[in-house]
């Protein structure tokens, strides 16, 4: 069985981006004031939220 790559990327001041081989299926909030939730819907900017960025690769 051959496994997709994943990748979380965590936008700095932004949300998180689930890649599926290399294509973005979902973003979700992490500013915690989306209303859309579990998605994000842009409301990270309004609000100011700042968090850094980073990477997990979940499967290679």
């Amino acid at each position: 069985m051959i496994m997709p790559n994943v990748i979380i990327k965590a936008l700095k001041d932004g949300p998180l981006l689930v890649e599926v081989d290399k294509k973005t299926s979902v973003t979700l909030c992490r500013c915690g004031r989306s209303q859309t939730q579990p998605s994000c819907d842009g409301t990270h900017v309004k609000t100011g939220f700042k968090a850094e960025k980073s990477e997990i690769k979940v499967t290679e």
